[in-house]
């Protein structure tokens, strides 16, 4: 993985929130310097889609089984951890519930600045987990493509 350099660890670590959270969606930042494992670290956030769902039902159609929102004041403290370490917000992840780790669509809305074009941050990694019945079946990261304007899986992570 050139662009993400994720020690077993990591992996682990966003595993284990899947595992966690199942049946609805895990999701956090990850932080570090690019190409260098030893600096990577998992920042878990809080998924609020299904508080979101139920105070604004028109605008987050999705539960927190096939959907995520990452609490603020979790992304907050993610982008002040890097900081504080001087590193920076290298990638994304979240997990897929009974589902494959694909890109979808909802990804790839998500990804991008509302109603544009142009993703929010175009050099993160983003990893999707796949998790069926609370076991991890495979991991898969996904980078930006500047030239083809999609997002195409980089690299494929073992399960459990």
């Amino acid at each position: 993985m050139p662009n993400l350099r994720l020690t077993p660890q990591n992996i682990a670590s966003m595993y284990e929130h899947a595992r966690d959270t199942f049946p609805h969606e895990a999701c956090g930042v990850i932080i570090g310097r690019r190409g260098e494992s030893f600096s990577v670290e998992v920042v878990k956030c809080a998924n609020i889609q299904q508080a979101m769902k139920e105070k604004y039902p028109e605008q987050f159609v999705r539960g927190a089984d096939t959907g995520y929102f990452m609490d603020p004041r979790d992304v907050r403290n993610a982008f002040d951890l890097a900081a504080k370490k001087k590193v920076e917000v290298i990638g994304f992840y979240h997990s897929h519930p009974d589902h494959d780790a694909y890109w979808s669509e909802e990804d790839h809305r998500a990804a991008m600045w509302a109603g544009t074009d142009e993703p929010s941050f175009p050099d993160a990694s983003h990893v999707v987990v796949s998790i069926y019945k609370g076991r991890v079946k495979e991991g898969a990261v996904f980078v930006w493509n500047q030239e083809l304007g999609v997002f195409e899986k980089e690299a494929t992570l073992e399960g459990e």
